[in-house]
């Protein structure tokens, strides 16, 4: 009895792992740069800031890659296949730069009481109609779908790419630029499918200061898309946000979109 719970368990656990081990983060090895650095930009894998995540497969589909460094897009410099993990861009224009990428995860089945558990901890109301309340029901297939996007600056701060929308699955931008704010200032994130904002996505915010501690928080979007935030500590940000809608494709549940949005305050 004790060992069939144990393994039950660790099913749920490994289960549960599996589906935040999907969310993807582009993280920059250095976001305020002098010209001639070179800046690389990595894939990671999981909620959060774990180092440890490093996606070793990473992109099987990538769809969309985009690199504009201060206002030009560097084009053809980005492969649209599975080699891309990293990607390393010497600074020769001032400004903000930002990398995007956008891809396909495939059909993943999760066991019903992952989705159900994934839907409660997440508040996303718009997954109320997949889930089967008969009980009958014991897995979900959902497609994946995931964009990720790193802004840093070279030498000045200035530009408007951190508002630029690119992505026509779920995308985040900022409607202010973080590198021209001060310490506490109000800050404020859109959330956007197919280039419309979007109510009810559960966003994570971390922070990673100098010395390796993380801070998280979570937000809930409104009925404009958006979240409101304070610049309240130094270092590394990370938004983090998921979003699940019913699908009309046969034999999908649903959709899961996930997106996130890196940058330092300082």
């Amino acid at each position: 009895m004790i060992k069939s719970f144990l393994v039950i368990s660790s099913f749920l656990v490994l289960s549960i792992f599996q589906a935040n081990a999907q969310d993807y983060s582009l993280i920059a090895d250095k976001y305020v740069a002098s010209s001639g650095d070179s800046v690389t930009y990595t894939i990671y894998q999981g909620r959060g800031l774990e180092s440890s995540e490093i996606a070793p497969e990473a992109v099987k589909n990538l769809i969309y890659a985009n690199y504009t460094q201060g206002g030009k897009k560097v084009a053809d410099t980005i492969p649209l296949n599975k080699d891309f993990l990293k990607y390393a861009a010497v600074q020769q224009n001032g400004g903000q730069s930002l990398l995007t990428i956008e891809f396909k995860g495939g059909a993943v089945t999760y066991d019903q009481l992952v989705v159900e558990d994934f839907a409660k901890t997440e508040n996303l109301t718009d997954l109320a109609s997949v889930i089967d309340s008969s009980g009958f029901t014991t897995e979900y297939t959902a497609n994946t779908f995931f964009t990720a996007k790193a802004l840093t600056i070279t030498d000045k701060s200035n530009g408007n790419l951190y508002k630029a929308k690119e992505c026509k699955q779920l995308e985040i931008i900022l409607e202010q630029n973080p590198y021209k704010l001060q310490y506490g200032d109000d800050i404020t994130a859109v959330i956007l499918l197919d280039g419309k904002p979007l109510e009810g996505t559960s966003t994570t915010i971390y922070t990673k200061s100098g010395n390796g501690q993380v801070h998280a928080a979570k937000y809930r979007s409104n009925a404009e898309g958006k979240i409101y935030f304070k610049l309240n500590r130094s270092g590394l940000w990370l938004l983090q946000t998921v979003y699940a809608n019913p699908s009309q494709e046969k034999g999908i549940n649903y959709n899961y979109y996930q997106s996130s949005f890196s940058f330092r305050f300082q």
